[in-house]
C-alpha cells in the first residue's frame, strides 16, 4: 500500500544550544566542552552503570546521553527543542 505525501505527517525535531560565556571567565564553548566532559569523567569514576562496558563508548544512547544531560543542565549548559 502506497501512502499519497498528504498522508504522511513530517515532525522535524531542532535542538539549539544557547549559551553565552562570561569574559571575566570562559567562554561558552569552554564551558560545553569542559562541563560536559567532567560530568562524564565523574560518572565513569563513579562507576556509572551506562558506562561500565569496556571499550570506546559513543554517547548516542539514553542510558548514556540521559545522566549526562540532567547532570549538564544543572550547571546550565542545555539545548532549546522544538518541534515543527
Amino acid at each position: 500500500m502506497q501512502l499519497l505525501a498528504d498522508e504522511l505527517e513530517q515532525e522535524t525535531f531542532t535542538s539549539t544550544l544557547e549559551l553565552l560565556g562570561d569574559p571575566q571567565r570562559y567562554s561558552g564553548m569552554a564551558l560545553a566542552l569542559g562541563v560536559t566532559c567532567g560530568i562524564a569523567t565523574q560518572l565513569l569514576l563513579d562507576g556509572h552503570l551506562a558506562l561500565s562496558k569496556p571499550g570506546v563508548l559513543a554517547p548516542y544512547t539514553k542510558e548514556i546521553c540521559d545522566p549526562i544531560r540532567a547532570l549538564v543542565e544543572k550547571e546550565g549548559v542545555k539545548m532549546v527543542e522544538q518541534i515543527a
